[in-house]
């Protein structure tokens, strides 16, 4: 068994500096100055993370062929990045830039998912005294709103459902809180919406 396992290890070895030598066209990582090396690493896994993030959204869009082109791409930049760890891996920089880069790569990866995520969220708004002026500013906007009575802690308590793309969400809560600074305003993710007006 251990000599099963010794081979096994022996192949991925193998394997890894053939996939190395291929994907780096032949020149080794270690040519190039450790500190650009360092950040070669770093982009290129940050980078990988990111279009990890686009393609997500566009499984979710079902849009296969963008799909397909930006995992293809994410997993050619993943390989990229891990040969040049590999290749080098007494450098502790290198660990520390792919680490930071990964790190990085989701941040972007929020970021872009932000600005680019389908669908819509349910702002949940909870308004002691102006419940009824935060749901007429936001039909004045266009938004559907839903007004419910509701018994808070000091009484009485008006709550306004207000469903929206989730690219507006930003500038919708400003607007509650601009109608009303003391407003509780909570933001759900909705996944599936149907029926009702401008659904």
């Amino acid at each position: 068994m251990r000599v099963l396992e010794g081979q096994g290890i022996a192949m991925l070895t193998a394997a890894f500096s053939a996939l190395r030598h291929s994907v780096a066209g032949g020149w080794e990582w270690t040519s190039l100055p450790p500190a650009l090396l360092a950040l070669l690493i770093f982009s290129l896994r940050a980078a990988d993370l990111a279009l990890s993030t686009v393609r997500m959204l566009a499984v979710a869009r079902g849009r296969s062929l963008l799909a397909w082109v930006t995992g293809f791409a994410e997993a050619l930049i993943f390989v990229t990045a891990i040969a040049g760890v590999l290749d080098s891996l007494d450098n502790a920089w290198n660990l520390i830039a792919y680490a930071g880069g990964f790190a990085t790569g989701n941040v972007i990866g929020m970021v872009i998912e932000e600005r680019l995520a389908p669908g819509h969220s349910l702002l949940r708004i909870v308004s002691s005294t102006r419940g009824s002026a935060v749901a007429e500013s936001l039909r004045e906007r266009g938004y559907g709103a839903t007004e419910l009575a509701g018994r808070g802690q000091e009484g009485t308590v008006g709550m306004v459902l207000c469903f929206v793309p989730r690219r507006q969400v930003g500038p919708v809560r400003q607007q509650v809180l601009t109608t009303d600074p003391g407003a509780f305003v909570t933001v759900e993710e909705v996944r599936s919406l149907y029926g009702g007006w401008r659904a």
